[in-house]
C-alpha cells in the first residue's frame, strides 16, 4: 500500500475506533506508520484527505459499472440505476465509516464540504448521461429547461444518500426502493409525455410545422 492509501485507511480506521473523525494529521500519520512530513506532501489538511476518500468511493463505483459487459447496452435510466446500486455496494464495504457522516447529511444540506470534489466528477457523469439521453430520444429536449436536467439530479443524489445512511431495514431494502422510485420519477419527468405532444400540436397549429 502506498503512503497516500495508507493515510486514507488510517483516517478511516481511527474514525471507526473512536466514533469520530480524527483531528490530528500526526495521529493519522502515526496510525499509517509513516512520518507526518509525508502527510503534507499529499494533503493540505484532514479535510482534503476526507474528500479524497469520497472521490475514491465514486471512482471505484464508476470503474465497477463500466467493467460489466452489459453496461454499454444500458439506456440512460438503467445506467443511473446501475450507478446507485453499485455506489451503495461500494459504500457498504465501509459502512461503519460512512455512517459517521450521518450528522453532516441533513435533508437540507445539499452541498456538504466533504463532497465538493465528488460533486464535480459526479455532475460530469450525469451531464454525459443527459446528453446521451437527449441524443437517443430517451429524454425530451425542452429548450431552456433541458440544460437544467443534470442539476436536478444532485438533490436526488443527496436524498438517496440520506436514505441509505438512515436505512435500518434488512439488506438495505428501503434504500433500494427509494432508488427505484426516485430515478424512475426523475426520468418519467424528463421523458416525452402528453405535455410535449400538446406543445408539438400547438406549434403545428400556430406555425404550421
Amino acid at each position: 500500500m502506498d503512503s497516500k492509501s495508507a493515510l486514507k485507511q488510517a483516517y478511516k480506521d481511527l474514525a471507526i475506533e473512536h466514533g469520530q473523525f480524527p483531528l490530528s494529521f500526526k495521529a493519522v500519520s502515526d496510525k499509517a506508520g509513516i512520518p507526518s512530513t509525508q502527510f503534507v506532501e499529499h494533503y493540505d489538511g484532514l479535510g482534503d484527505l476526507a474528500q479524497d476518500i469520497w472521490v475514491d468511493f465514486l471512482r471505484d463505483t464508476l470503474s465497477a459499472m463500466e467493467a460489466t459487459p452489459e453496461f454499454g447496452s444500458y439506456g440512460v435510466r438503467e445506467k443511473l440505476l446501475s450507478f446507485y446500486f453499485t455506489f451503495f455496494e461500494v459504500l457498504n464495504s465501509d459502512k461503519a465509516y460512512v455512517h459517521l457522516y450521518a450528522p453532516k447529511l441533513g435533508v437540507w444540506n445539499y452541498n456538504p464540504e466533504f463532497l465538493v470534489p465528488f460533486k464535480k466528477i459526479w455532475m460530469k457523469f450525469v451531464e454525459e448521461l443527459v446528453q446521451e439521453g437527449t441524443v437517443s430520444g430517451e429524454l425530451a429536449e425542452r429548450m431552456v429547461i433541458s440544460g437544467e436536467y443534470a442539476g436536478w439530479h444532485w438533490p436526488q443524489f443527496m436524498f438517496l444518500l440520506n436514505q441509505w445512511v438512515q436505512d435500518d431495514s434488512s439488506d438495505g431494502q428501503k434504500a433500494d426502493k427509494a432508488v427505484e422510485k426516485a430515478v424512475n420519477l426523475g426520468f418519467d419527468l424528463m421523458s416525452r409525455n402528453v405535455l410535449d405532444s400538446a406543445f408539438d400540436f400547438m406549434k403545428f397549429v400556430v406555425v404550421g410545422k
